[in-house]
């Protein structure tokens, strides 16, 4: 670049940054506001970008560091030890509880053991341990905790025991399975069953695109845009006399680069802090830790820099197009949005109504394309109702000046407040629409929610592992008098399940029509009725269930099969699973259908991701509205020069702010969400009778759209008194 050429770049660069700075015109500083904004979102975007990839990548290696390499597959190496992953769930959230066994004094242990676990020693995770202090006890002697390098998260869920001396099973498919180390690469899904509802680095990539990158795109069209009447003349008489598209361009980045520049370092600052201390996300209470992060020390203040230079060039691309600049045509008075859209958004309102209704593949369909026509028309339909309700408000037989100048112009302009609501409006509807799908239950899962409400902890299904007999004579010891034992056996056949036990411990699943004494009948004509006690044997078994009665428990230890365990107490659960662990080799201990009930939990908190993704997206669209329509607002504010002139101050301003935009925005945010609880609502009583009530969102939204309100109401007054105020009367 020549010097010339370079000395004209910056004269260029000053005459953008001048032509923004706008003295004593507040409607520049909305702008850069909106510029400030725009800059703020694209960083979260990145941080957030980059944070995910590395937090992945951290979580990868120590999954693969602490799998564990199977002899199977290396049938030359001699096993070192000996691997089984059991399992046992805390507030319907699943976990592994790994059971070990060096066979070799030299065996490494597992990532992040100082030691091997002794003979019925177990270390837990300190997760865990803070969550459930019980599992101080609940799994063994406490031998320790995990540290961080054995833990693919900081509040993963996790024990390693090792059973008792005398209870070890022997190697096979019921048993341990032999290993030769760890490090194995984990291909497919995890050993561990704490990540067995993991969601793919992708998934996370795919909700931040629309919900940090529409917004930032919107805020940068809506910035090119404030102010597009005198942007637009300047422009044209740059292009009258001969300027091309770069001149143009380098202007634009003189507007722009200052307020983005300033948006990147405000919230790069922060983020950047986070490199080093880690971070505990909202909603989510997911854990980053500041090791995982360490790469974006180096990667995100260059990923901030090209980002910033990216924003740059967006702003300048919008301004090469020309737009004539508008002389003194007549224009018309009302901006009216056109009529079709309220007809569209009623067409789609049935639509999802008929669709939920029929309730099939079809029916969702309609469904889906009646809710799309029903959030496109919307907004122009806001827009209409707000300015009606203006006019209604603002009657002409009420003397009261600000009422009437802030209504006449909300009146005036259903499009600007159409424009300033839309954003807001449509993502509360689709919100509320994911929430109510993510936390839709499968049909098992709300059998399996129904049947542990009415159990109450009450029946335990113990899986005794491949114990022996005496393993199984030390586990029925242990409980307490008032306990209830059964034992699922198989007939001589092998092919359907029998349940075995004393009478009295039959009669405590359901009264007994007889006791089945000398051979097992149906469960349906062993006992009188179906109780939630027969219901739990179905979800442990298949087919029809036998019973059969035995004279005493002294026949349950000999052979194999589950135990099902009445217990008495409020303790029964913890004790009865103390029990278990104490004595049998490998136990597993749930309450019967808790596998659906942990896999619909999983499948639920993906809306506090969600929510957690959308919040900012949310909060941006809604400044965004914001900044327009104060701009807008403000376009007019030469009309109430002469009568500030006679005005007694701010109050005046502050009420006409009010009846222009305050009140009118409320209506629109208010039907808003109204009109997102209703499609809620459809989807909930037809298509996903259980999935959880959108109220607490519908809620959230309506707090942002009344700190919206509040907040337009004191700044457009503010502003309007700030810019209004110089007005003299000279010559009258």
């Amino acid at each position: 670049m020549t010097a010339a050429r370079r000395g004209t770049t910056i004269q260029l660069l000053e005459i953008g940054r001048r032509a923004a700075r706008g003295r004593r015109d507040p409607r520049h500083a909305l702008q850069a506001l909106c510029l400030v904004l725009a800059a703020t979102g694209a960083a979260l975007l990145v941080w957030g970008v980059l944070a995910t990839h590395a937090a992945y990548e951290g979580r990868d290696a120590r999954t693969a560091a602490r799998q564990p390499d199977r002899a199977l597959a290396h049938p030359g190496l001699p096993p070192v030890a000996r691997w089984w992953n059991g399992g046992d769930s805390l507030r319907n959230r699943g976990f592994s509880v790994v059971t070990i066994e060096p066979l070799v004094p030299s065996a490494t242990p597992p990532p992040g053991l100082a030691r091997w676990p002794g003979p019925g020693e177990a270390f837990v995770s300190p997760a865990l341990l803070d969550a459930m202090p019980q599992a101080s006890t609940r799994y063994g002697r406490l031998a320790g905790t995990i540290a961080a390098r054995g833990l693919a998260e900081p509040d993963e869920y996790l024990v390693y025991r090792r059973p008792p001396d005398g209870t070890s099973p022997p190697a096979g498919p019921d048993g341990f399975a032999d290993i030769v180390g760890y490090g194995r690469t984990a291909e497919g899904t995890s050993d561990f069953r704490s990540q067995s509802f993991d969601r793919a680095e992708a998934d996370l990539h795919w909700l931040m695109a629309p919900f940090l990158g529409l917004p930032v795109l919107v805020l940068l069209v809506v910035a090119s845009r404030l102010g597009a009447r005198q942007r637009d003349r300047r422009l044209a008489v740059l292009y009258a006399i001969g300027a091309g598209r770069s001149v143009r361009a380098r202007i634009a980045l003189g507007e722009c680069l200052r307020p983005l520049a300033l948006g990147t370092a405000l919230a790069g600052a922060p983020l950047a802090v986070t490199t080093l201390t880690g971070l505990t996300l909202p909603l989510t209470g997911y854990r980053i830790r500041a090791d995982d992060l360490a790469p974006l020390r180096q990667q995100f203040p260059v990923a901030l820099v090209l980002g910033w230079a990216l924003l740059c060039l967006v702003f300048a691309s919008l301004h090469l197009r020309v737009r004539p600049a508008e002389g003194n045509r007549l224009r018309p008075l009302r901006d009216v949005p056109p009529a079709w859209p309220r007809y569209l958004c009623g067409v789609g309102t049935l639509l999802t109504l008929w669709g939920a209704m029929i309730g099939n593949l079809l029916g969702v369909r309609l469904f889906t394309l009646g809710l799309v026509l029903a959030l496109a028309g919307l907004p122009a339909l806001l827009g209409r109702i707000a300015a009606g309700a203006a006019v209604r408000f603002t009657d002409r037989r009420r003397g009261d000046a600000a009422r009437l100048v802030g209504g006449r112009w909300a009146a005036a302009h259903p499009g600007v407040l159409a424009r300033s609501c839309a954003a807001l409006a449509v993502l509360m509807g689709l919100l509320t629409q994911v929430h109510v799908a993510i936390t839709e239950l499968t049909t098992d899962a709300q059998h399996a929610t129904a049947l542990a409400r009415q159990l109450n902890g009450r029946l335990l299904h113990v899986t005794a592992g491949a114990a022996d007999q005496e393993a199984n004579a030390g586990f029925l010891a242990a409980l307490a008098p008032g306990d209830r034992v059964l034992r699922i056996s198989s007939d001589e056949s092998g092919t359907r399940p029998v349940v075995l036990g004393e009478c009295r411990d039959l009669a405590a699943l359901a009264p007994l029509s007889s006791c089945p004494r000398t051979e097992p009948v149906p469960a349906a004509q062993a006992f009188r009725g179906r109780t939630p006690g027969t219901e739990a044997l179905r979800w442990m078994s298949f087919g029809e269930v036998l019973v059969q009665a035995l004279p005493s428990r002294d026949g349950l230890p000999a052979g194999d099969g589950d135990y099902v365990v009445l217990v008495s107490g409020r303790d029964g659960p913890d004790r009865i699973t103390r029990a278990a662990f104490e004595a049998l080799p490998l136990p597993s201990v749930a309450v019967p259908g808790n596998d659906h009930v942990i896999g619909a939990s999983a499948r639920a908190r993906i809306a506090d991701w969600v929510s957690l993704l959308a919040a900012p997206g949310l909060v941006l669209l809604a400044l965004a509205g914001a900044i327009g329509l104060l701009h807008a607002y403000l376009d007019r504010a030469d009309a109430l020069r002469p009568l500030a002139g006679y005005t007694s101050g701010l109050r005046f301003h502050l009420r006409a702010a009010w009846w222009g935009i305050g009140l009118p925005t409320a209506c629109a945010l208010a039907l808003a969400t109204a009109f997102a609880g209703l499609l809620g609502g459809i989807n909930l009583a037809f298509l996903s009778p259980s999935g959880a009530s959108p109220l607490p969102l519908l809620g959230g939204g309506l707090a942002v759209a009344a700190v919206l309100c509040a907040g337009l109401t004191t700044v457009g007054g503010l502003l309007s008194s700030r810019f209004t105020h110089r007005w003299v009367p000279r010559g009258d």
